[in-house]
C-alpha cells in the first residue's frame, strides 16, 4: 500500500528539447528566472516551473506533499493534437522513451501514463501496447476531445481495445477546450474551460452509449469528474423528457457516472464528500495536478479533512492498485 498521486505532470528535458526545435509545437520560453519558466505555446502563456522538468525536485515535492508515488504524464500546455500525425507519432515516443528512462531506476515511487497520438488511432494504440509491454507503463493518457471530437466517435475504437485487451486504464485530461475565444481572460481557460470540455466529453459517452459499448473499459476522469457529478440530475432530467435518450440509455445516468473513475482534484472539502455519494469511494484516486500553480497544494491532507477515514484509506491507499491490478 502507497499513498499514490495519479496525477502529476512531468516534461523530459529530451522531449523539452525535441518539441522546442519543432516548429509545429510552437513553443517560445519567454523567461526563465529562478525557479519560474514562462512560456508562450502556439500563442497561450504558461507560466510553469523548473519542477515540471527536474525529477529530484518531483521527490522534493512527494515528500513534502507526503506522496509515495507519482504516476507522471506529460503536462497538457505540450500536447497537440493538431500536428500531422507523422510528428505526432514520434513526438509520442520520445516523450515515453525518455519518461521510461527517468523513472526506470526508481518504478517504485513512479509510473507512467502513456502520451498517445490519437490524431492517428491505430498508431495511438500500438504505443499504448509497445509502452504497457516495454516499460511497464500503467496506461494510457488520453484528451477529452481529438480536434473537437469526443472520445465517443468511433475513430478512437482501435485504442480502446487495446486498452481493454491489455487490462489497462485510460486517463482522460482535458485538452483544446471549446470556447477559448470567451476564456482568455483572467485564466478562465484554465480555471472553467478545462473542466468545461471535461464535462461534455462525459456527458457525451454516456448520452451516446458509449459506455454500454464498452463496459470492461476503466476510465480514469481528471477533476472528480469536472461538473458531470454536479449535473447528474440535471442530466437525468433531460432524459426523463426527451424520448430519443430516454430509449437510447439503458441504465440511469448515476449509474453511468459509477462506471467510471475519478480524482480528488475539486479544492472544495463539500464537492469531493458530494462526489462520494455520486461516484462509490472505491473509484476515488488522489490526484494533485502539480506541479501546475493551479493544482491542489495539499492533497493528502485535502482528502484526510474532507472525508471519513475508512474513505480515506481507501483513496489513499487501495484503490488505485485495484484499478490496475496490482
Amino acid at each position: 500500500m502507497m499513498i499514490t498521486d495519479v496525477h502529476c505532470h512531468f516534461v523530459p528535458d529530451e522531449f523539452f528539447r525535441f518539441a522546442s526545435t519543432k516548429e509545429e509545437f510552437g513553443i517560445r520560453v519567454k523567461r526563465r528566472e529562478d525557479e519560474a519558466v514562462d512560456l508562450d505555446i502556439r500563442g497561450m502563456h504558461f507560466g510553469l516551473n523548473t519542477t515540471f522538468f527536474e525529477m529530484s525536485k518531483q521527490l522534493e515535492r512527494m515528500k513534502r506533499d507526503g506522496v509515495e508515488r507519482s504516476i507522471l504524464s506529460l503536462a497538457t500546455p505540450f500536447i497537440d493534437y493538431h500536428l500531422d500525425p507523422k510528428l505526432a507519432v514520434e513526438a509520442a515516443r520520445v516523450f515515453n522513451d525518455a519518461l521510461a528512462s527517468a523513472i526506470a531506476s526508481d518504478k517504485a515511487r513512479f509510473g507512467g501514463w502513456a502520451m498517445l497520438p490519437m490524431q492517428d488511432p491505430a498508431a495511438a494504440a500500438q504505443e499504448l501496447r509497445r509502452c504497457v509491454r516495454d516499460h511497464g507503463f500503467v496506461g494510457g493518457h488520453v484528451a477529452s476531445n481529438v480536434r473537437g471530437i469526443y472520445l465517443h466517435d468511433a475513430q478512437f475504437e482501435p485504442i480502446f481495445q487495446a486498452a481493454v485487451d491489455l487490462n489497462v486504464p485510460l486517463f482522460i485530461h482535458p485538452a483544446d477546450p471549446l470556447g477559448k475565444d470567451r476564456t482568455k481572460d483572467y485564466e478562465l481557460t484554465i480555471v472553467a474551460g478545462y473542466l468545461f470540455d471535461n464535462t461534455i466529453n462525459i456527458l457525451r459517452m454516456i448520452c451516446s452509449g458509449f459506455l454500454d459499448r464498452w463496459p470492461n473499459l476503466k476510465l480514469l476522469c481528471a477533476h472528480a469528474g469536472a461538473f458531470s457529478p454536479i449535473l447528474r440530475a440535471r442530466m437525468q432530467r433531460e432524459v426523463d423528457t426527451n424520448p430519443q435518450l430516454k430509449s437510447t440509455l439503458k441504465a440511469p445516468v448515476g449509474d453511468y457516472l459509477r462506471r467510471l473513475y475519478f480524482d480528488t482534484i475539486c479544492f472544495e472539502p463539500a464537492i469531493l464528500r458530494y462526489v462520494t455519494d455520486v461516484v462509490q469511494v472505491e473509484h476515488l484516486m488522489l490526484g494533485s495536478d502539480a506541479p501546475f500553480p493551479l493544482g491542489e497544494p495539499d492533497p493528502v491532507n485535502f482528502v484526510r479533512n474532507a472525508l471519513p477515514a475508512d474513505h480515506v484509506d481507501l483513496i489513499l491507499n487501495r484503490n488505485f492498485d485495484r484499478l490496475i491490478g496490482a
